[in-house]
Order: C-alpha cells, then sequence, then structure tokens
C-alpha cells in the first residue's frame, strides 16, 4: 500500500517540477512603431529570471541588408514574400535594451505566467470563440512558450482586457507596472 502512495507522489512531483521548467517570451506591441517590448521568462524550480526589453525607435542594418533593402523598395512588381522579407530586415535590425532581474516564484508577473502555462486549452477555447472579433487601435501580444526540449506552443493575442484574454491583459498590467512602461 505505502509503494503505491510513494509512486502516486513521485508521479504528481515530476508532473509539477516539469510544469515549473518553461520559458515564457511575450512580445507586446501596439499601433505607434516605438511602442514594442519583450518579456522573456525563464522558470524553473530552482530561480527565475524576466529579462525586459524595450525597441529604442531606432535600427541598424548592416551593408547587405541596406542593399537588400534598397533593391527590395526599387522592385516593380513586389509579391507579398518581397513584402514579408523586407519587414524581416526591419524586425531584425530593432535596436532594444534590456535589463534582466531575478524573481520570487510568488510574484505577481511569475504566477500570472504560471497560470498560463497551465490554462493551455482554456486560452486555445477562447482563442477559437474570438477568431471573428474585431477592435482597432490595440495592441498585440505574440506568446511563444518554450519547455525544456524547444518551442511548445504559441499563442497571438489581440486587444486583451478584462472580457477577452484577461490572463495576459493581467500579465501586460503588471509587466507595465514593474518596468514604469506608459
Amino acid at each position: 500500500m505505502y509503494k503505491i502512495f510513494f509512486i502516486l507522489f513521485l508521479l504528481t512531483s515530476i508532473n509539477c517540477v516539469a510544469q515549473n521548467d518553461y520559458q515564457l517570451i511575450a512580445k507586446v506591441s501596439g499601433n505607434m512603431p516605438e511602442f514594442e517590448y519583450i518579456i522573456d521568462i525563464h522558470r524553473n524550480s530552482q530561480n527565475t529570471k524576466i529579462c525586459f526589453s524595450e525597441y529604442t525607435g531606432k535600427e541598424k542594418f548592416s551593408k547587405a541588408d541596406k542593399e537588400k533593402i534598397e533593391e527590395l523598395r526599387n522592385k516593380k512588381d513586389r509579391k507579398a514574400s518581397d513584402i514579408k522579407e523586407l519587414m524581416n530586415l526591419y524586425d531584425n535590425s530593432k535596436i532594444f535594451t534590456k535589463e534582466c532581474f531575478n524573481y520570487s516564484v510568488n510574484h505577481p508577473i511569475i504566477k500570472i505566467s504560471d497560470s498560463i502555462i497551465q490554462s493551455k486549452e482554456d486560452i486555445i477555447s477562447e482563442i477559437k470563440r474570438n477568431k471573428n472579433r474585431v477592435v482597432l487601435d490595440a495592441i498585440q501580444v505574440e506568446v511563444t512558450i518554450k519547455n525544456k526540449n524547444g518551442v511548445d506552443y504559441s499563442y497571438h493575442i489581440h486587444a486583451p482586457d478584462n472580457e477577452n484574454y484577461e490572463l495576459f491583459r493581467r500579465l501586460i498590467y503588471e509587466i507595465s507596472e514593474e518596468f514604469s512602461i506608459e
């Protein structure tokens, strides 16, 4: 009988530890080009670190990137793939400031990120319910969850508020308070 309880305890412990080892990356952007930041939460059973990167509004292009941008801009019959390549060149050249701090597992940001990790089915269901929702002038949140083996899954959230995507709204609010984002 004790062996069964011991095995159940071990299985429960393994599952809990596995859920606490993750990386949550949230890219938050708005309609203004300079409004963009990245929250990178590294969580494991020993420690938790949050890196906050904020877009400076400036880019740094290599010589090859500048030439490719000029070529794509002057192209007479641009295709969707050309526009995507141009956007990627700009995205990859953005300059961000970066700060990293260690946090307690009891910090509100960490508790919310844990809730996001544990609510995968609910979030997917909410995304399906909101597929026809239209909101103008709102923020975009791209969340990627990585486990020890690599990318696990990602979410593209539009306009989180108190009624839709409330966990993401709370995460953004806590990050805004913590890092004094206006």
